[in-house]
């Protein structure tokens, strides 16, 4: 796809369903009640993803032999098996060992990325039946020193006790900074935010609804049917665990919060979204096969699209990338019923929203990231899922899913209910 080109669809590629883990407080946070995070600490992203597969599989009754392909997105590789991604994950969750797998990174965009890599390769006739997903755990970041390597032979790291020649890296905090415009993502809400004429008000107020959203969609049990268990060494943890969101949270309570870069930053830790780990994965067909095994689908693939943009407002990427998406669909901002656009900070959101003509009334019905938390990667197939049960049960016909992109990118997604 290049350009502004229209997208046509050989075949139509289907939502059949997913699952995703509970989203989980990291461990270098505070949960929102106020305890200490780190709930899915020891268990790595790639076992994360690969219970939201083993999940997305049992949900939707699709054998694992029946899998043509298998994509997962990963932002942050944490782990010591990390390389091994998307292999790893789904071997693990039982999909057969002929069946390739593929590992993608397209940072904050990743699980819809990969959810438009698998429908490419459905519409090319490569495959029929792909399960498509990301997995992230920032609990497990390293520290790490570099330019040692003619110190430190193969092997044979620095061990307890040793005095180290220079200081180590927090490998989680230099992510954060782009150094293509010397600024952290944090700082493209803020300058996206300058340049729309979002105040600290609207984003404090937007904050309060997502955290108020997210509270009421846990307590009763809307995402219940998108989220399966995760055992670990402290027990099981469900849907109730979901833990970022801070009950009662009000405009007044976050306009006391300090923010991050100075007096014209509107950034908080009230209205950011949340470093948590988790993973999520879908099930997608073509619709000849959904057809052939008696599925019922919950949403088709419409069309989509990828933008880049300046770095310093990366922030600003739903914007561009859902009206291309719209565009190739030959469709306009009326016509989208829902909105799931991720929310990195809430400034950035009601910038977003504010360039597109919207409503908050349409965006993020159930809560968003300021409230749920950003695992990164997963975040995209979240949405994505998200918005096809959403529909279905609000009996609503289209919706776009989008994020933001570090690094200065965007992506959407648009789907119709079936």
């Amino acid at each position: 796809m290049c350009g502004n080109s229209a997208l046509t669809m050989s075949e139509d590629v289907v939502v059949i369903g997913g699952a995703r883990t509970p989203f989980c407080e990291w461990l270098g946070g505070k949960r929102g009640d106020g305890e200490a995070g780190g709930r899915l600490a020891e268990v790595s992203a790639e076992q994360l993803g690969s219970i939201a597969i083993q999940g997305a599989l049992e949900k939707t009754g699709t054998s694992p032999e029946s899998v043509d392909h298998l994509v997962m997105g990963h932002a942050l590789q944490t782990s010591d098996q990390a390389i091994f991604g998307a292999r790893h994950a789904g071997l693990n969750a039982g999909i057969p060992q002929e069946v390739p797998m593929l590992t993608l990174n397209r940072l904050c965009g990743s699980g819809i990325q990969s959810i438009i890599s698998a429908s490419q390769m459905i519409m090319l006739g490569e495959a029929k039946t792909v399960v498509a997903g990301g997995m992230e755990n920032l609990s497990q970041a390293p520290h790490v020193l570099r330019g040692m390597r003619s110190t430190y032979k193969l092997g044979r790291p620095p061990r307890e006790g040793d005095e180290l020649p220079k200081d180590m890296e927090d490998y989680l905090f230099t992510n954060l900074l782009d150094t293509t415009c010397d600024s952290f993502m944090a700082q493209t809400s803020d300058e996206i935010c300058r340049r729309v004429g979002v105040t600290r008000e609207e984003a404090d107020a937007f904050a309060a609804i997502s955290h108020s959203r997210t509270e009421n969609s846990v307590d009763n049990g809307v995402w219940i049917n998108e989220i399966v268990d995760v055992e670990t060494s402290s027990g099981l943890i469900t849907a109730n665990e979901e833990d970022h969101f801070v009950r009662g949270t009000s405009d007044e309570s976050l306009s006391s919060l300090r923010t991050h870069f100075g007096p014209t930053s509107l950034v908080t830790a009230g209205n950011a979204s949340g470093v948590v780990d988790g993973a999520a994965a879908v099930v997608l067909k073509s619709a000849s096969q959904a057809a052939s095994d008696g599925d019922t689908p919950l949403a088709r693939i419409v069309n989509w699209g990828i933008v880049g943009l300046e770095p310093a407002i990366m922030a600003y990427g739903p914007v561009p990338a859902s009206k291309l998406a719209l565009e190739r669909a030959g469709m306009s901002v009326e016509e989208i019923d829902l909105w799931e656009i991720n929310e990195a900070f809430s400034g950035q959101a009601v910038a977003c929203m504010k360039e597109l003509g919207i409503s908050h009334d349409i965006v993020n019905i159930n809560g968003g990231a300021v409230g749920l938390g950003h695992p990164l990667a997963a975040t995209g197939s979240r949405l994505t899922l998200t918005l096809a049960h959403t529909l279905k049960r609000e009996g609503k016909k289209f919706g776009i899913a989008t994020a933001c992109i570090g690094g200065g990118q965007g992506i959407a997604i648009i789907l119709e209910s079936m």
